[in-house]
């Protein structure tokens, strides 16, 4: 019976050790976890970021992978208008770099490689949070912050129109839980947990 309960015991310790360091290592779903909205504008077209490629997938999440630049910042779902930060001092060029996108003072280099810049007719322009900003690519992205880029020839008055159309609702996103969490804050987050505890007793059998 002793053994037994001893066994029991390592079995109950092992647990508790797994699951902190699970929750430990996938801290960077769980606090810090903010998030803010965007919206990027060419010659009067919003650039879409609704396709899948710009979205992280809510199935890549595993304890025993490295964290990638990807894991910092993101999108979710397909949902264009609101980024997920899962990192501190993670600045606006780290969200736009991870999809292959640049800017500056005076260009802004798209992910097809076209590249926008100042002229006599057209500029480009940047509204955060309702104030226009010189170039916010080394910026800290903050929680509930707005931004849009904008290039294009337009007065102040049709860019502070503009920017109203950036969508508002980082702070909803900061009350939910993380689509693509590894921690408890995602659906999914006991299944992967299970999957991992699978893969590591079949991998002390071995």
């Amino acid at each position: 019976m002793k053994k037994i309960l001893s066994i029991l015991l390592i079995l109950f310790m092992w647990w508790i050790l797994y699951i902190g360091g699970y929750i430990h290592a996938g801290s960077k779903y769980i606090p810090p976890h903010f998030h803010a909205n965007f919206a990027m504008y060419i010659n009067g077209e919003r650039i879409d970021f609704s396709d899948a490629k710009y979205s992280e997938d809510i199935a890549w999440c595993s304890i025993t992978w490295e964290p990638k630049p990807e894991d910092r910042v993101h999108l979710h779902e397909n949902n264009q208008d609101t980024i997920h930060i899962h990192d501190s001092w993670v600045s606006w060029g780290h969200f736009f770099a991870n999809n292959n996108f640049s800017f500056w003072d005076e260009y802004i280099v798209l992910d097809s490689g076209e590249i926008y810049q100042n002229n006599e007719t057209s500029s480009v322009n940047y509204v955060l949070n309702g104030k226009s900003v010189n170039n916010p690519f080394n910026r800290a992205i903050g929680s509930k912050d707005r931004l849009l880029i904008h290039y294009w020839d337009i007065s102040e008055d049709e860019l502070s129109a503009l920017y109203e159309t950036v969508s508002d609702n980082a702070g909803e996103y900061n009350a939910k839980y993380d689509p693509g969490s590894c921690g408890w804050t995602n659906e999914n987050g006991l299944i992967v947990l299970l999957t991992e505890m699978l893969h590591s007793f079949h991998k002390m059998e071995h």
